[in-house]
């Protein structure tokens, strides 16, 4: 009897995964069709981190998926923002290294391309990797939240304003916390951005909790985001509004009612972020340090090796998502192998035309208008060919401006123009005056051959 019941935990488990699975590819056949940038980053999110039962593993595969996806059907801009996407979620579990290096190589991506929607993505990625260093990850969330305002990408900008808070929940700066938080809370609930109202409720509850010490409101906020539509449904949403009320029911001494929102997310560990596992084991931690020595112990030492260890994805899933960041190397050094080859090709032609002019010009009487025309063309030519090896320097110097863009290839021009009369004017004058000479010597040979037939008759 036990067997047959074990194998019909088995069968409904492998039943729910496909289901989930083939949720999951019907939104990414979806993702394909949708002709808009914003649907398509919708589909994304929904598939990585709002579909019930996605694993870890299973995020990544799709996180794969999506990006080949992009490449076949060339969008650079979800190219862009899922790469941004891969680099978070190696940053969330530990390896914000390798994550920042692909978040600045999709914002080199979104750059070029000038997506406001990438950008404010892309910076709010690269404020979550660098989520050590408080001051450069507020710079970038302040560059993310005007873009993704600007690109209507309500989602993301909830999230900005979100972490925002954060960032500022200490008792210095609580006015600008509870601003930010309020601020996210609002924007999700006027653009019913759902997956970030659980989050921004738990954060407007660790705030009036602990700095404002309005504690029947805090569990009011924290109750409301585990009853939000996604916050019952997303095991990272759900979990950290359990692990919240069980923080606030661990300050308020009421250990039963901690103990029992810490269990209710045992049966969605093994499909958390490593930032939420961390946070269980912290309670479990702190629930067993007075009471259970050996069980504080053990979540001590869990706690602290999770913490402490560099990859907190198994090794399998660290080599995955190292494997993709690898290919998307070898693929950018094959595309600037590529552009160096074609510049050079373009240096050899300009030194060959201009070689076969001189070799040409001294053996032909070349008209001064054709010395002019060629000298026009010589001078767009090299304008072009300096615009295509300074324009990434001008867009990172200038921030992609446009006034700056140009005011930067005006004084381009206005050091290129003068110099190539200079050069127009020497070469017409040196040719010219080969030609006077051409002109003399023929005349003289002819003058010579005359004379020579003269005296032969």
């Amino acid at each position: 009897m036990k067997k047959i019941f074990l194998l019909l935990i088995c069968f409904s488990l492998i039943c729910h995964c496909y289901a989930q699975n083939t949720h999951a590819d019907s939104l990414l056949v979806e993702m394909g069709k949708a002709k808009n940038d914003s649907i398509r980053v919708r589909l994304m999110n929904t598939i990585i981190y709002r579909t019930p039962g996605m694993s870890q593993q299973n995020r990544i595969d799709y996180s794969k998926k999506i990006l080949n996806l992009a490449k076949s059907n060339n969008d650079k801009i979800l190219e862009a923002i899922i790469t941004a996407e891969i680099g978070y979620i190696l940053a969330i579990n530990g390896n914000s290294l390798e994550g920042a290096e692909l978040c600045f190589r999709a914002l080199e991506m979104a750059e070029r391309v000038n997506s406001k929607l990438a950008l404010g993505i892309i910076y709010q990625d690269l404020a979550v990797c660098y989520i050590d260093d408080t001051v450069r990850s507020i710079k970038f969330i302040h560059k993310a939240i005007p873009n993704s305002s600007a690109a209507g990408e309500y989602s993301n900008y909830t999230a900005s304003l979100g972490t925002l808070a954060r960032f500022y929940s200490t008792e210095q700066y609580k006015d600008s916390a509870l601003y930010y938080a309020q601020r996210a809370y609002e924007v999700a609930l006027a653009h019913n951005v759902e997956e970030n109202l659980p989050i921004t409720l738990v954060t407007l509850a660790e705030i009036n909790y602990s700095f404002y010490h309005n504690k029947g409101l805090a569990f009011e906020y924290a109750r409301s985001a585990l009853h939000t539509s996604l916050g019952k449904k997303i095991p990272d949403l759900y979990i950290r509004s359990t692990s919240k009320l069980a923080d606030l029911f661990l300050k308020e001494g009421q250990r039963d009612s901690a103990l029992y929102y810490i269990y209710l997310s045992n049966p969605y560990l093994k499909e958390v972020r490593y930032n939420v596992l961390l946070d269980v084991y912290d309670l479990f931690k702190r629930y067993y340090l007075n009471t259970n020595a050996d069980s504080a112990l053990k979540y001590f030492q869990a706690y602290e090796s999770l913490k402490n260890s560099t990859g907190k994805l198994s090794n399998i899933q660290q080599k995955q998502l190292l494997s993709i960041k690898r290919e998307l190397d070898i693929e950018a050094i094959s595309a600037e192998r590529q552009q160096n080859i074609q510049y050079a090709l373009i240096v050899l032609g300009i030194i060959i035309l201009i070689s076969l002019y001189l070799l040409l010009s001294r053996s032909f009487i070349t008209n001064t208008k054709l010395i002019e025309f060629f000298g026009v063309i010589a001078l767009l030519i090299v304008f072009e060919f300096l615009n295509l090896l300074l324009h990434p320097f001008l867009e990172r110097v200038t921030h992609h401006s446009p006034v700056l863009m140009l005011l930067a290839l005006v004084c381009i021009a206005a050091l290129l123009v003068p110099l190539h009369h200079k050069v127009e004017k020497w070469a017409t004058a040196k040719l010219v005056e080969k030609n006077k000479k051409i002109r003399l010597a023929n005349a003289k040979k002819t003058i010579e051959e005359l004379e020579r037939n003269n005296l032969a008759g």
